[in-house]
Protein backbone atom coordinates (compact mmCIF):
# COMPACT_ATOMS: atom_id res chain seq x y z
CA UNK A 1 0.00 0.00 0.00
CA UNK A 2 1.49 3.34 -1.03
CA UNK A 3 0.89 6.81 0.43
CA UNK A 4 -1.99 7.52 -1.95
CA UNK A 5 -3.74 4.31 -0.90
CA UNK A 6 -3.36 5.23 2.76
CA UNK A 7 -4.70 8.75 2.13
CA UNK A 8 -7.72 7.35 0.28
CA UNK A 9 -8.34 4.85 3.07
CA UNK A 10 -8.24 7.58 5.71
CA UNK A 11 -10.53 9.80 3.64
CA UNK A 12 -13.00 6.94 3.09
CA UNK A 13 -13.06 5.51 6.59
CA UNK A 14 -12.31 8.52 8.76
CA UNK A 15 -14.44 8.91 11.87
CA UNK A 16 -16.91 11.73 11.30
CA UNK A 17 -18.32 14.24 13.73
CA UNK A 18 -21.50 16.23 13.27
CA UNK A 19 -21.81 19.68 14.81
CA UNK A 20 -24.35 19.64 17.69
CA UNK A 21 -27.52 21.74 17.42
CA UNK A 22 -26.20 24.02 20.16
CA UNK A 23 -23.41 25.17 17.85
CA UNK A 24 -25.86 26.23 15.16
CA UNK A 25 -27.96 28.09 17.75
CA UNK A 26 -24.90 29.89 19.13
CA UNK A 27 -23.75 30.94 15.66
CA UNK A 28 -27.22 32.16 14.81
CA UNK A 29 -27.41 34.26 18.01
CA UNK A 30 -23.98 35.76 17.45
CA UNK A 31 -24.49 36.60 13.82
CA UNK A 32 -27.94 38.02 14.43
CA UNK A 33 -26.37 40.90 16.39
CA UNK A 34 -24.02 41.85 13.58
CA UNK A 35 -25.24 43.98 10.70
CA UNK A 36 -21.88 44.65 9.07
CA UNK A 37 -21.08 43.79 5.50
CA UNK A 38 -18.08 41.84 4.22
CA UNK A 39 -16.22 43.93 1.67
CA UNK A 40 -15.95 41.95 -1.57
CA UNK A 41 -12.42 41.13 -2.71
CA UNK A 42 -13.41 41.34 -6.35
CA UNK A 43 -16.37 42.46 -8.41
CA UNK A 44 -17.45 38.87 -8.68
CA UNK A 45 -18.11 38.73 -4.92
CA UNK A 46 -21.41 39.94 -3.52
CA UNK A 47 -21.68 41.72 -0.16
CA UNK A 48 -22.70 39.31 2.58
CA UNK A 49 -24.78 40.56 5.49
CA UNK A 50 -23.93 38.58 8.58
CA UNK A 51 -27.28 39.36 10.10
CA UNK A 52 -29.00 37.22 7.51
CA UNK A 53 -30.08 33.69 8.31
CA UNK A 54 -28.40 32.50 5.12
CA UNK A 55 -25.04 33.79 6.30
CA UNK A 56 -25.48 32.14 9.68
CA UNK A 57 -26.29 28.82 8.06
CA UNK A 58 -23.34 29.18 5.69
CA UNK A 59 -20.96 29.79 8.58
CA UNK A 60 -22.44 26.90 10.54
CA UNK A 61 -22.08 24.64 7.51
CA UNK A 62 -18.41 25.59 7.14
CA UNK A 63 -17.73 24.82 10.79
CA UNK A 64 -19.61 21.55 10.50
CA UNK A 65 -17.53 20.61 7.46
CA UNK A 66 -14.26 21.11 9.31
CA UNK A 67 -15.54 19.11 12.27
CA UNK A 68 -16.69 16.28 10.00
CA UNK A 69 -13.43 16.22 8.08
CA UNK A 70 -11.22 15.78 11.18
CA UNK A 71 -10.57 12.13 12.13
CA UNK A 72 -9.83 11.44 15.77
CA UNK A 73 -6.33 10.75 16.98
CA UNK A 74 -6.85 7.13 17.91
CA UNK A 75 -8.16 6.38 14.43
CA UNK A 76 -5.00 7.88 12.90
CA UNK A 77 -2.80 5.74 15.15
CA UNK A 78 -4.79 2.68 14.14
CA UNK A 79 -4.15 3.62 10.50
CA UNK A 80 -0.42 3.91 11.24
CA UNK A 81 -0.44 0.46 12.80
CA UNK A 82 -2.23 -1.07 9.82
CA UNK A 83 0.19 0.63 7.42
CA UNK A 84 3.12 -0.72 9.46
CA UNK A 85 1.59 -4.19 9.47
CA UNK A 86 1.19 -4.11 5.69
CA UNK A 87 4.76 -2.88 5.18
CA UNK A 88 6.04 -5.68 7.39
CA UNK A 89 4.61 -8.26 4.99
CA UNK A 90 7.00 -7.12 2.28
CA UNK A 91 10.22 -9.07 1.86
CA UNK A 92 12.83 -8.15 4.44
CA UNK A 93 10.56 -5.95 6.57
CA UNK A 94 9.00 -8.43 9.00
CA UNK A 95 11.81 -8.87 11.54
CA UNK A 96 15.10 -7.30 12.61
CA UNK A 97 15.88 -10.30 14.77
CA UNK A 98 14.71 -13.72 13.61
CA UNK A 99 14.30 -16.29 16.36
CA UNK A 100 11.75 -18.61 17.89
CA UNK A 101 13.57 -18.35 21.22
CA UNK A 102 12.04 -15.80 23.58
CA UNK A 103 15.37 -15.61 25.42
CA UNK A 104 16.94 -14.33 22.21
CA UNK A 105 14.21 -11.90 21.15
CA UNK A 106 13.65 -10.19 24.50
CA UNK A 107 17.33 -9.29 25.14
CA UNK A 108 17.60 -7.98 21.58
CA UNK A 109 15.35 -5.05 22.54
CA UNK A 110 17.59 -4.11 25.49
CA UNK A 111 19.45 -0.88 24.78
CA UNK A 112 17.34 -0.17 21.71
CA UNK A 113 14.27 1.02 23.63
CA UNK A 114 13.49 2.66 26.96
CA UNK A 115 11.49 -0.45 27.86
CA UNK A 116 12.04 -4.15 27.30
CA UNK A 117 8.72 -5.72 26.25
CA UNK A 118 7.66 -9.09 27.67
CA UNK A 119 8.24 -11.87 25.12
CA UNK A 120 6.64 -15.31 25.34
CA UNK A 121 6.53 -18.13 22.79
CA UNK A 122 3.13 -19.77 22.23
CA UNK A 123 4.19 -22.43 19.76
CA UNK A 124 2.41 -25.16 21.74
CA UNK A 125 -0.83 -23.17 21.40
CA UNK A 126 -0.46 -22.59 17.65
CA UNK A 127 1.03 -19.08 17.83
CA UNK A 128 4.81 -19.54 17.35
CA UNK A 129 7.18 -16.67 17.97
CA UNK A 130 8.95 -15.52 14.79
CA UNK A 131 11.12 -12.65 16.01
CA UNK A 132 10.99 -8.92 16.60
CA UNK A 133 11.75 -5.54 15.10
CA UNK A 134 11.67 -1.82 15.81
CA UNK A 135 9.10 0.47 14.24
CA UNK A 136 7.89 4.05 14.58
CA UNK A 137 4.26 4.74 15.53
CA UNK A 138 2.56 7.77 17.08
CA UNK A 139 5.87 9.64 17.45
CA UNK A 140 7.40 6.68 19.33
CA UNK A 141 10.02 4.11 18.50
CA UNK A 142 8.12 0.96 19.40
CA UNK A 143 8.85 -2.71 19.86
CA UNK A 144 7.09 -5.17 17.58
CA UNK A 145 6.96 -8.83 18.60
CA UNK A 146 6.07 -11.02 15.63
CA UNK A 147 3.99 -14.20 15.81
CA UNK A 148 2.28 -16.47 13.32
CA UNK A 149 -0.96 -18.37 13.25
CA UNK A 150 -0.83 -20.82 10.32
CA UNK A 151 0.04 -18.50 7.41
CA UNK A 152 -1.16 -15.34 9.18
CA UNK A 153 1.25 -12.83 10.71
CA UNK A 154 0.38 -11.23 14.05
CA UNK A 155 2.28 -8.04 14.83
CA UNK A 156 2.20 -7.10 18.52
CA UNK A 157 3.20 -3.43 18.96
CA UNK A 158 4.38 -2.40 22.43
CA UNK A 159 5.27 1.02 23.84
CA UNK A 160 4.84 3.02 27.07
CA UNK A 161 1.23 3.67 27.94
CA UNK A 162 -0.40 7.08 27.67
CA UNK A 163 -3.45 6.49 29.83
CA UNK A 164 -5.18 9.73 28.88
CA UNK A 165 -4.73 9.38 25.14
CA UNK A 166 -6.43 6.18 24.01
CA UNK A 167 -9.45 4.05 24.73
CA UNK A 168 -7.59 0.99 25.92
CA UNK A 169 -9.14 -2.49 25.84
CA UNK A 170 -10.86 -1.95 22.51
CA UNK A 171 -11.40 -4.03 19.39
CA UNK A 172 -11.30 -2.58 15.88
CA UNK A 173 -11.55 -3.80 12.29
CA UNK A 174 -10.34 -1.70 9.37
CA UNK A 175 -9.50 -2.51 5.76
CA UNK A 176 -9.86 -6.23 6.40
CA UNK A 177 -7.48 -6.22 9.38
CA UNK A 178 -8.41 -6.89 12.99
CA UNK A 179 -6.93 -5.06 15.96
CA UNK A 180 -7.02 -5.48 19.72
CA UNK A 181 -5.39 -3.19 22.25
CA UNK A 182 -4.90 -3.37 25.99
CA UNK A 183 -2.75 -2.01 28.79
CA UNK A 184 -0.58 -3.95 31.22
CA UNK A 185 1.16 -1.87 33.86
CA UNK A 186 3.02 0.95 32.15
CA UNK A 187 2.86 -0.59 28.68
CA UNK A 188 0.20 -0.61 25.99
CA UNK A 189 -0.18 -3.40 23.47
CA UNK A 190 -1.74 -3.38 19.99
CA UNK A 191 -2.17 -6.69 18.15
CA UNK A 192 -2.77 -6.39 14.39
CA UNK A 193 -3.46 -9.22 11.94
CA UNK A 194 -5.72 -10.49 9.19
CA UNK A 195 -6.41 -13.56 11.31
CA UNK A 196 -10.08 -13.90 12.25
CA UNK A 197 -11.30 -11.95 15.31
CA UNK A 198 -11.81 -15.07 17.44
CA UNK A 199 -8.22 -16.23 16.94
CA UNK A 200 -6.85 -12.76 17.63
CA UNK A 201 -8.87 -12.69 20.85
CA UNK A 202 -7.43 -16.12 21.72
CA UNK A 203 -3.93 -14.79 21.12
CA UNK A 204 -4.59 -11.81 23.40
CA UNK A 205 -5.86 -14.14 26.10
CA UNK A 206 -2.74 -16.30 25.88
CA UNK A 207 -0.41 -13.32 25.98
CA UNK A 208 -2.17 -11.61 28.87
CA UNK A 209 -2.50 -14.83 30.84
CA UNK A 210 1.11 -15.96 30.55
CA UNK A 211 3.02 -12.68 30.40
CA UNK A 212 4.22 -11.45 33.81
CA UNK A 213 2.87 -8.10 34.95
CA UNK A 214 5.06 -5.12 34.17
CA UNK A 215 5.87 -2.44 36.73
Amino acid sequence: MNDDDIKRAIKTHATRYTAPPELYDKIARLTATEQSTIVPLSKKWLPLKWGSSGAALALAACLAFFMIASPNEQYLVEQELIASHIRSLQDGHLTDVISTDQHTVKPWFNGRLDVSPPVTDFNADGFPLIGGRLDYVDHHTVAVIVYRYNKHVINLFVWPSDQAKFNIETVAAQQGYNMRNWRDGDLQFWAVSDVNPAKLAEFEGLYRGQTPKTK
